[in-house]
Formats: C-alpha cells, structure tokens, sequence
C-alpha cells in the first residue's frame, strides 16, 4: 500500500473470537485438557453456539467491559458484523475500498454471511494465512461473481510465494485454480494468451507446486496446437482435470467429505500459547485487529 493514502483503523472489535477461560492457552495443553475434558473442549471450539467458560477477574488476560469474557462462534460473528454494517459498510457505500486484516473466525464469519454459508458447511472452511481474499459487492452489498458449490463467492490473490500455502490449505481445487488463472490473466480479460502465461509465471518467479509446473508445461504445450486461440478459465480448469488423471492426481474433493479431525491442522489457529513466539503472539483484549481504506473490498488473515 501507498501508506501515506492509505487510512489504516484499528479496533477490538475485529479481534479473534474470545475462549474465555481457556484464553492463552495451547489447543492440547494436557493440564487444561485434564481439568475441562478432551471432549468439552472440542466442542467448546467447534460448536457454533456454546462458548466456553467466562474468565474472571483474576485471570492474566482479563479485560473490563466492553471486552468480553467468553464467546461462542455465534457471539464473535455478531460482535463482527455489527462493526462490519455500522463502522466499514458505510464506507464502502461511500466509495472507500476496504481490505479488513484479522484472525481466522473473523473473517469466517464475514464470509458465512456474505456468501450465506450454511452452519454444517462452514465448518469446513479453512482461511489461508496471509492471502488475500477478494470480494466484489454490488450496491446492496451482496457479493457479485460466480458461486461455487457452496456459494463461496470470494477469490483468492495469489503472489510469488503464497501459491503452495493455498495449495497446502484449501482442499477445493477449483478455488486453487481460480487463483491461479487470476494471477496468470495479466489484462483481466477473463482469459490468458500465451504471453500472458509467460509474464504472468515470471511475475510468480514460477514459485509454484511440482505439480502446478507440471499443469503450465501441459497448458503451454496447449497453445503449441493452437497460438492463436486464448484459454478461458473453463478450459484451463477442464485441462487441469485432464492433466491430473493422467498423472493420477485427480483431487477436486469436496471438502464437506473430508471428516474434521479432533486435533491440530494445518493452517488452523484456536488458542494462543501462553508465551509469545517468534511470529505467534497471544490474543489480549483489547489488542486491535483493523482495517484499512485503499484505494475492491478485501479479507486477509494474519
């Protein structure tokens, strides 16, 4: 961003999802495990409507009102959406484009109800680290744009470097390989010539899977047969399948058949460890998340 036009607002409200009690400490901190039970836990994490138990005054990381004390998912949804319609919405009516920085249930929460997100369904949803995810709204401040299986409407940005973090995190493929195409359509045109595949890859310093590098030899080899016709994002993902069953690496799973595992995944983050890491902090109210005004309606997750 160009910093000196960019207005940057902080704000505890955008915070990640407060657990209460358990606030600082580890998803499988064998002592909290032991007094709270492995199973109470679990669903104090994934249940979408029962929080875990209020901290108290005497608790390291207590905060006096308005911070709160315990949240459910639902809870931090509310809280989000509140600030999303009263404080960034008007806005963005006004012309602003927004890109919103915060932790994984925030965003999630935006996205369940921007894209109308069944409860069952985003429960699978995983928000990659550090890239960007692309909104365009109409003036009611619907999403525009093609749906996916779920509705997901929004776009992954992908840059040098943050290809194989998408790849390693979202299971839907189709997603992977929109961003992709995105960042490979230099004039945004909805398709890619042959040189638009050259710079677009230099542009990624072919930072990339095995596996992609593989797909973009085969899709060159394409415009060998045919230099003259460009490849829209259909026959570029109509071509990644037909790569894919060949090398015997067909993926597009849905994900909602993917079982949720009780434990630590990749690219997930619940509750913070009680001492600051390199790169890892620990979620003190009230501690701000924000967002800034650039100068298309962004969510990126820290």
């Amino acid at each position: 961003f160009n910093l000196n036009s960019t207005k940057c607002v902080r704000s505890w409200q955008l915070n990640e999802r407060h657990y209460g009690d358990l606030q600082g400490q580890g998803k499988e901190d064998p002592i909290m495990l032991e007094t709270y039970g492995e199973d109470n836990v679990f669903e104090w994490r994934k249940s979408y409507t029962v929080p875990p138990p209020p901290m108290g005054p005497s608790h390291p990381y207590w905060a006096p009102p308005p911070a709160p004390l315990t949240e459910s998912l639902f809870d931090c949804q509310e809280r989000v959406l509140k600030y999303f319609r009263e404080e960034i919405t008007p806005r963005m009516h006004n012309g602003s484009q927004v890109l919103i920085v915060a932790h994984a249930n925030t965003i999630r929460a935006l996205v369940k109800v921007l894209d109308s997100i069944s409860d069952e369904n985003i429960r699978g949803l995983r928000i990659p680290n550090s890239i960007p995810l692309v909104y365009k709204l109409d003036a009611n401040m619907l999403p525009v744009g093609e749906k996916d299986d779920w509705g997901f409407q929004g776009e992954y940005v992908i840059s040098a470097g943050t290809h194989e973090r998408l790849v390693a995190v979202e299971r839907s493929q189709r997603r992977v390989l929109t961003a992709l195409f995105r960042a490979l359509d230099q004039n945004e045109n909805g398709s890619i010539s042959l040189g638009e595949l050259e710079t677009g890859l230099e542009k990624l310093n072919w930072d990339l899977t095995p596996r992609t590098k593989k797909l973009l030899d085969q899709i060159a080899d394409r415009f060998l047969l045919d230099s003259d016709s460009d490849i829209d994002i259909e026959e570029f993902i109509d071509l990644a399948r037909t790569f894919w069953k060949q090398q015997d690496h067909f993926r597009f799973v849905d994900p909602r058949a993917v079982p949720v595992d009780k434990g630590l995944y990749k690219g997930a983050s619940s509750f913070q460890d009680p001492e600051p890491k390199p790169g890892k902090g620990v979620t003190k109210y009230p501690v701000k998340e924000g967002y800034c005004e650039t100068t298309e309606f962004g969510l990126l997750r820290k």
